[in-house]
């Protein structure tokens, strides 16, 4: 007997995995990343220690539409959760026909999340997904109508649990019991339900940007939009400098103090003569050299430089240009 299981990360799925893997059913766990999630390499040794397969499955371009246009809305952020979970549980329907696996299962907890582990919204998930009677959540079966598997004997029903709400205890419990020890915080690796991240995502969508190179930039430095066709990353430290310069592309600007030390800022979109003058102004107010004027180099994808000597950036200027505001 074979199984297709989501596991994200978080304890509930991989004590989903621990407990059908205790009914001698062989599991491939499918963990899916993308630029807003996904922690591959955390989840090997758990699964391994599961007895389980673990796959990973990559999702790009096709899922920017769900998050573009959620069929079923977003939660308190720009968290599609509902189309987002019928999305994956097609994804590993597929694979169960695939692999000759007989069912899917998952670590969601009935009343866990308002907005996608509510009973209907359980149901409608399970029939969007096409895996109406093979969709088992482990962890409140006993709270919900007996799957095809419990009814034929494939899991023992009596060996699952009927855990429900936020609570966290019984889990503790549960990962002792199995020897689980690493787990991520409930809810604690998806991008989207970030605040700030969700702002800076929502300028994307609002200035047709929205592509997986942008999203990338998303995830370093601070923002600032210029234009609605222009707008200015600047690093934080010397890591995410270097982060920039790797996701430098042809049409980008880089700007950096002359003589190297401090922040690099990289400019995309089309910028006018103001717009490069006033990205190199803010990196003059983040280089903090006490000059009143600081020599920025101004260099384009294809290495012609400049040098701009500027005043740092006014705060209340800076402060309108920032993503998000304040």
């Amino acid at each position: 007997m074979k199984a297709v299981g989501l596991v994200s990360g978080g304890l509930d799925s991989s004590i989903a995995v621990a407990l059908i893997r205790s009914q001698g059913i062989e599991v491939v766990a499918l963990h899916f990343t993308s630029p807003f999630f996904g922690r591959k390499a955390f989840l090997e040794g758990v699964m391994k220690r599961l007895g389980a397969e673990l796959r990973e499955v990559q999702v790009g371009e096709e899922y920017l539409e769900i998050v573009r246009n959620p069929r079923f809305g977003y939660g308190k952020n720009l968290n599609p959760c509902i189309d987002c979970k019928i999305f994956m549980l097609r994804k590993a329907k597929a694979i169960m026909e695939e692999e000759g696996a007989k069912f899917v299962f998952t670590g969601e907890v009935v009343g866990q999340r308002p907005k996608s582990q509510m009973r209907d919204t359980l149901r409608l998930i399970e029939k969007e997904s096409g895996l109406s009677g093979l969709l088992l959540r482990p962890l409140s079966a006993k709270l919900l109508p007996p799957t095809i598997p419990e009814l034929e004997g494939w899991v023992r029903r009596e060996d699952l649990l009927g855990i429900a709400g936020r609570g966290r205890k019984a889990q503790f419990e549960l990962a002792e019991r199995f020897g689980i020890e690493e787990y991520t915080s409930p809810a604690g690796g998806c991008l989207l339900t970030d605040p700030i991240f969700s702002k800076r995502l929502k300028d994307l969508l609002d200035h047709d940007a929205f592509t997986l190179e942008n999203v990338e930039l998303l995830k370093l430095g601070r923002h600032f939009r210029f234009t609605p066709w222009y707008k200015l990353v600047v690093g934080r430290n010397e890591g995410e400098n270097r982060a920039l310069l790797r996701l430098a592309r042809e049409g980008d600007f880089l700007f950096f103090p002359q003589g190297g030390k401090g922040p690099l800022g990289l400019g995309r979109g089309m910028a006018g003569p103001e717009d490069i003058e006033r990205s190199a102004q803010v990196i003059a107010f983040y280089t903090k050299n006490g000059a009143e004027k600081t020599a920025v180099i101004v260099r384009d994808f294809s290495g012609t430089s400049r040098v701009l000597e500027v005043p740092k950036c006014q705060e209340n200027v800076l402060e309108s240009l920032r993503i998000p505001k304040g």
